[in-house]
Formats: C-alpha cells, structure tokens, sequence
C-alpha cells in the first residue's frame, strides 16, 4: 500500500498534477515514518522512504517554492540520515542526486561537489546505470554553476555514455535517458551563459519524447530563457515560455530564473499577440505590471489608461472608452 502511493505522488509530479502531491503527502510522510519504526521490514522502508523524500517530497517543496532552509535543512538531511541507516549505494545515491539540486542553492558548490564525488553506484543493472547517470548530470550542474565548463563537459559526456545504453529509462523517477541528458547540457550552458549554444541544442531535441511532462516543461523553459538573451528572438522567447507553462505552470511563475526574464524592460515594450502574451504570464506569476501606454487610439490623445494590473486596465477601457480588441484581450488575462 505505500508503495503504491509512493509512486502516486511521483506520477502526479511528473504528469504536473500538483494539487494530488499537495493532499498527500502530508499523511503519507506519516504514515510512513509511522510504519518504519514498528521495526518490520526495515530495509524495505528504508528505501521507500529515501524514495519518498529525494524523489517525492523534495521534489515537491522546489515547486511549491519552500524556503531553502526547509528544503536543506529539513527535508534533505532526514533523507540523508534515511539513506545513512539504510547504506547501500541506491540509497545515498538517490539522496546526492536530489541534495545537488537544494545545496548548491545556497552557494555550497564546493559540498555538493563532495557529496557527489563520495557516492559510487556500480553500472551493473539498467537501474543503476540510470541513477549513475543522473548522478553525472548532477555533478555538470554543480561544475556549470561553479564555472567550471571542462568538468561539465565531462560529465554530461560521461552521462551521455551512460544513455546510449539505458535509453529513456524510468527507474526511480529520474527519467534518465538521452533526451534528459540533451535538457541538462541546456541547462549547463545557461548556467555558463553560451545561449546561442542553447537554442542550438534545443533544435536538437524533442522534448515530447521524454517519458515526463515536467521534463518536457523544463525544455521550453529553458529555451525561452535563452531566447530571451539572443538579440531579436524576444518573441520566439515568448512563445517557448508560453508552451512551458501551458504543461506545467509552476515551473515558469515559481522559477527564480524565468520571473527575471519576465520582469526584465522587455515586458514594457511589446505591443499586440506577443505582449499580451507576455503580460499574461507576467501577471500570472505576480510580477508588477507596468501601464499600458496608448493603447486605444479611439481615446483621441492615446492617453494612457492609468491602470497599473491588467485586469483593472481592460475594465477601465469598456467604462470610459468602449470595447476595443486590444483591452478585451488583456482583460482576460
């Protein structure tokens, strides 16, 4: 029965069903922790529930946007301290991959490097081949944001080996596989700022071939935030952000990197399709907006409506000036 639910909650993260992880976990973490030490089947539980922090919970308070504190302090060192009882290299592997995404936040490069470099994961079934692999994905992240572009390379080539036999593999929710590798050489590039090498990789790939909708997010994420950098393709950046958040909207409103290019000037400029599309997102992820200069030629001096949020922009318009195409799209947003 947990381990049913276990796989529940990972299923609705991948498939971006966030409300279902939200209501669960909660009890399961309970009933879970509950069951564990009864003192039955211990190795089992353990690694459920290592399962259950590094690839559920874990994973869940990233997208709900906890503060960094709860997710290291609390979150990833219960999983340690599960994954330390248990003492297996699935165990302590699953944790390292998941830890490298919590610590380097806090700018801990040199210990999640270690965390890293400490965990071996024989390459002997299928299993362990993907989570070894994403271990070598982890490790091109922390080097990336560290700048270190020699060890990312070689690790995502390392990776890139490892794929090459599992293919788009499953095994413990890391959907490991080439394409997850193509994503994370993107993200390793935005990390050094070689957009252009980004949006080249990103024609490279199709992301609605991996196995997870929030992998397929993550692709058109990051290809708009390198658009957003590349001279001229402002709008292509759009569209990619768009897409990303029509699969999984969390992960362009909470995402730190995608609100910046929200929030940048260009979200003042845009005029038509594209700036209302952008204003949208922008408005949908909190961001103040600014007003809308001119927009209804029919007020005679294209005088600005002084509305500062898009919704009150709209309903001033059909009060005091009549419907127009323009405020009627805005307005829905």
């Amino acid at each position: 029965m947990l381990r049913a639910r276990v796989i529940a909650v990972q299923a609705a993260l991948h498939e971006c069903r966030q409300a279902e992880p939200a209501s669960a976990l909660p009890a399961l973490i309970r009933n879970m922790h509950t069951t564990l030490g009864t003192g039955r089947d211990v190795a089992e539980l353990l690694d459920l529930a290592v399962l259950l922090h590094a690839q559920g919970v874990s994973h869940w308070l990233r997208i709900a946007g906890a503060p960094l504190d709860l997710r290291r302090d609390n979150d990833v060192t219960l999983a340690y301290q599960l994954a330390e009882r248990r003492e297996t290299p699935i165990a302590l592997g699953l944790v390292a991959s998941r830890a490298s995404k919590v610590i380097p936040d806090s700018g801990a490069f040199g210990l999640a490097k270690t965390d890293l470099a400490a965990v071996e994961v024989p390459t002997t079934t299928p299993e362990s081949i993907q989570l070894a692999g994403a271990l070598a994905l982890s490790q091109s992240r922390v080097a990336a944001a560290s700048s270190d572009r020699a060890d990312a390379e070689a690790a995502l080539e390392y990776a890139a080996e490892l794929a090459m036999r599992t293919g788009e593999g499953t095994a413990f929710g890391l959907g490991f596989g080439p394409t997850n590798v193509g994503l994370w050489r993107m993200e390793a590039m935005l990390e050094i700022g070689a957009h252009e090498m980004v949006t080249a990789l990103a024609k490279g790939l199709n992301p609605n071939v991996h196995p997870y909708r929030e992998r397929q997010s993550a692709y058109w994420r990051d290809y708009g935030r390198a658009l957003a950098r590349v001279k001229g393709r402002h709008d292509d950046a759009v569209i990619a952000f768009h897409r990303a958040e029509q699969i999984h909207p969390h992960r362009v409103q909470r995402d730190p990197f995608a609100r910046e290019v929200l929030a940048e000037p260009l979200l003042r400029s845009p005029r038509g399709a594209v700036g209302r599309e952008l204003r949208g997102m922008a408005y949908r992820a909190g961001l103040p907006l600014q007003p809308i200069r001119g927009c209804h030629p029919g007020l005679g001096n294209n005088r600005t409506c002084g509305s500062d949020v898009v919704a009150d922009h709209g309903r001033n318009h059909r009060r005091n000036a009549g419907e127009c195409a323009s405020c009627s799209s805005a307005a829905r947003w």
